[in-house]
């Protein structure tokens, strides 16, 4: 899954976990309630997609929650459950995804700019037991990569050891991220204009499978209404993303994404 993917998995994940915390047990709960959690954290991942030298972003943590309903967060936008059969549920979902900046870092001058995108789309999820599939499908509709970007992943989640504040929970699975070919043009290719700025040859990449990886996800209760996570990432870059000079001339198509974050749930 892309690099800029997986703290939105793991963030994911944090907030499930901290509103689950911070909820009564099922056979105590009356009507669906609210939770807000609030934290923040430290996250390594590459300088752009496809870079081979890697930075420490500091990210802020905001979460909304009304029972099992509703879900927004800053980094995963707002979704909204509004099918349920069983184990499996899907709704409409929206969000903003993170641009590009060619001042982010030497290797993309003369490379441009991708700015924000916000995309609505749709989601689905099937659990049973610690076993779990998830997918969103969402497009741009602002000025950012103008694309569709399709999202799988799988997981297991297991309960590893017990804190005094509850079990701390492991969860290890593979991703993949499906692209078209506008994304893929926006971060991975090189226009005549930029190819004259850069020095990069031309490159004009259509669409297809994008990255595939494997994340780890480790979350702990510290207290009653607190939770640290831990992750780690490795993505693949593969197809015609792997293909673009700016990966192989200037990046690399292993990507390692790690992190640590803290949330407090309000209630």
């Amino acid at each position: 899954m892309s690099s800029y993917c997986l703290p939105i998995i793991a963030l994911g994940a944090m907030a499930c976990a901290t509103g689950s915390l911070a909820q009564p047990p099922a056979s105590a709960a009356g009507p669906p309630a609210w939770g807000v959690q609030v934290g923040g954290g430290a996250l390594v991942t590459p300088e752009f997609q496809g870079a081979s030298v890697s930075r420490v972003r500091a990210l802020p943590y905001l979460s909304v929650r009304y029972g099992d309903v509703l879900t927004a967060t800053v980094q995963d936008g707002i979704a909204l459950n509004l099918y349920r059969s069983g184990d499996f549920t899907a709704g409409p979902k929206a969000r903003f995804r993170f641009g590009q900046d060619e001042n982010d870092s030497r290797d993309l001058r003369g490379l441009g700019d991708v700015d924000v995108s916000v995309e609505p789309g749709l989601f689905a999820n099937y659990r049973r037991g610690p076993f779990s599939i998830g997918a969103e499908v969402t497009h741009d509709v602002a000025d950012g990569h103008g694309g569709g970007i399709a999202e799988l992943d799988a997981a297991v989640t297991l309960p590893v050891a017990r804190t005094p504040s509850g079990p701390v929970l492991l969860s290890v699975g593979p991703s993949a991220t499906f692209v078209t070919a506008r994304v893929n043009r926006a971060f991975y290719g090189v226009d005549r204009s930029q190819a004259a700025a850069s020095g990069l040859p031309a490159y004009r990449p259509t669409g297809g499978l994008q990255e595939v990886g494997m994340n780890l996800t480790a979350i702990a209760p510290v207290a009653r209404r607190t939770t640290v996570v831990g992750l780690l990432g490795y993505g693949r870059l593969v197809g015609e993303a792997s293909d673009s000079p700016r990966v192989r001339q200037r990046g690399s198509r292993d990507q390692f994404t790690a992190g640590l974050f803290i949330a407090y749930a309000f209630f």
